[in-house]
């Protein structure tokens, strides 16, 4: 797991996503510390700090990801924490659709401040573009490389795992004769 952390980061692609996440971490602290929740009624003010609660979630969840990012960055090995970080990325998934709740159900309280409910619309949208797209376009170029990785090494030891010719037309495919 470690390996495959530190060659995503250092991909173009992984770049990228790191610097999408250290971007969205900044624009989420700004809104937190600059917009307090203020508004007409008790109701109202309850939905703005939901708001204001789940930018702070996804606070936490960038700051793990950079800490993240940065083990594979100076190849950490954290694969001892592989349950940890198995059960942080289910509870990725469950922010997600909380935060989706709380901006549907937050749209019909006017009276928070706008900028909270584009600071929290612009983190869920990136979640969904890191987790559907991102993510599994860093995992299956990381799975391509490992697979080539393996061909490379049996085709240099000998092995017959390596490569096999295919029979012309007529010849046997009886293993034996091979």
């Amino acid at each position: 797991m470690s390996e495959a952390m530190a060659s995503n980061v250092r991909t173009p692609l992984g770049c990228l996503t790191a610097l999408g996440e250290l971007n969205v971490l900044g624009v989420l602290i700004y809104v937190v510390v600059t917009e307090q929740p203020h508004a007409d009624s008790d109701a109202t003010l309850s939905q703005c700090w939901q708001v204001v609660w789940a930018m702070r979630a996804y606070i936490g969840y960038f700051l793990f990801a950079l800490v993240l990012n940065t083990c594979g960055l100076v190849k950490a090995h954290v694969s001892k924490f592989a349950v940890v970080i198995a059960v942080l990325g289910l509870l990725a998934i469950a922010l997600l659709i909380w935060a989706v709740c709380v901006l549907a159900s937050g749209l019909a309280a006017a009276g928070c401040a706008p900028r909270a409910y584009e600071a929290l619309s612009g983190a869920v949208c990136f979640h969904v573009v890191e987790m559907c797209c991102l993510a599994p376009l860093e995992v299956g170029s990381e799975h391509v490389h490992q697979a080539t990785a393996r061909a490379r090494e049996s085709s240099e030891e000998g092995s017959r795992d390596g490569y096999l010719a295919l029979p012309e037309d007529g010849e046997s495919t009886d293993e034996s004769e091979v």
